[in-house]
């Protein structure tokens, strides 16, 4: 009956509307009825690459913005300063993707910010550590290599009231293709979070540019250990590996934990816990997944005016995470693997370190 009803109420709109109309009236139906996504995949990549030729102007742009954008907020007019940043990727707004290296030895640290960027007080610190480093090379030994990238979602930076999301709402710190995700993800936002847009994961799992740049960031410099910047929590929280595991750990997951220790006590004994991780979260990827020791640094508050004082009281601790001995324990599984070894058909150039 309801096929027959259809069937009629099509018909007659055939016969109501011009020659032609009919078909467009039906398309238009289709094209509502489904949802428009697009996303990053192999085939699509290459839109979001910055060629070598424009890559000094493209980020000479991104930092001139953010000197524009970081004198609103009372901090340094010049936060990118004369360093060598590098940026090999794009957001959709087309904002540069910046990193940038220190040292070359195989000692890797991964150091990330400003991923949420409505959490103001870690916008900075990635810049200032960078700034930092090339001031005080010694810092660095011979066999370590510092990779920081600074402003993970600048396109939810350079709105009028920053987001925690990207520019397409999406939240890329549950965007990560983990082993939970299609069976958690949406369900828990949905129900913990109650469907707030400001933690949406995705239609599905690494849609995102700003997620593929930083999988790529641990696919090409295979860090021994993760920090990232986040507020306003208030506390150090290990991410793993050996998460949420209270005995029996391993030498690689004791050693993981009292590097937590270690930076915590830099920090003014700054509390350290050991939170769950979400379906989709850089914790839960790097920390719980592939063993590589994951930290997020939580800043007391998002008060744009504590950046200075949230500096002077974490930089011994950023430092202590960078100098920590560490010596290489992830473990070889399939799950540990480059994520994106084979992603392309194109290969860059070795100056390429995306």
């Amino acid at each position: 009956m309801l096929l027959k009803s259809l069937t009629t109420i099509i018909g007659l709109a055939a016969v109501a509307l011009p020659a032609g109309a009919a078909e467009d009236h039906y398309a238009d139906i289709l094209k509502r009825a489904f949802i428009s996504s697009s996303s990053v995949s192999q085939e699509t990549l290459d839109s979001f690459r910055i060629s070598e030729t424009a890559e000094p102007a493209a980020v000479k742009e991104l930092c001139a913005k953010l000197g524009v954008k970081f004198k609103k907020f009372g901090w340094e007019a010049d936060p990118c300063g004369k360093l060598p940043w590098r940026a090999t990727l794009r957001t959709v707004k087309n904002n540069p993707l910046l990193f940038i290296t220190f040292g070359n030895g195989g000692d890797n640290t991964l150091i990330l910010s400003a991923v949420h960027p409505d959490e103001l007080t870690p916008v900075p610190m990635g810049f200032r550590l960078a700034r930092h480093l090339s001031e005080h090379p010694e810092l660095i030994s011979s066999d370590q290599q510092v990779i920081i990238a600074p402003l993970v979602n600048p396109d939810g930076f350079f709105v009028e009231n920053p987001t925690r999301t990207n520019a397409r709402g999406v939240d890329t710190n549950r965007n990560f293709f983990t082993l939970d995700w299609y069976e958690k993800s949406l369900t828990w936002w949905k129900t913990l979070k109650l469907k707030k847009l400001s933690h949406f994961p995705g239609h599905f799992p690494n849609s995102e540019v700003e997620t593929v740049f930083q999988v790529r960031m641990i696919d090409e410099f295979q860090p021994d250990k993760i920090l990232s910047v986040h507020a306003p929590l208030g506390f150090i929280d290990y991410d793993g590996p050996g998460d949420q595991k209270p005995t029996t750990l391993s030498q690689a997951e004791r050693q993981a934990k009292a590097l937590a220790g270690a930076i915590s006590q830099k920090s003014k004994n700054y509390r350290v816990v050991d939170y769950s991780f979400y379906p989709g979260s850089l914790g839960n990827f790097a920390g719980n997944e592939r063993h590589i020791p994951t930290i997020t640094l939580e800043l007391a508050t998002t008060d744009a005016k504590k950046v200075d004082s949230y500096w002077d009281q974490f930089l011994p601790g950023l430092l202590q995470a960078i100098s920590y001995p560490f010596k290489k324990t992830i473990e070889k599984t399939n799950n540990t693997q480059k994520f994106y070894s084979d992603f392309t058909d194109k290969p860059r150039p070795k100056t390429d370190k995306s």
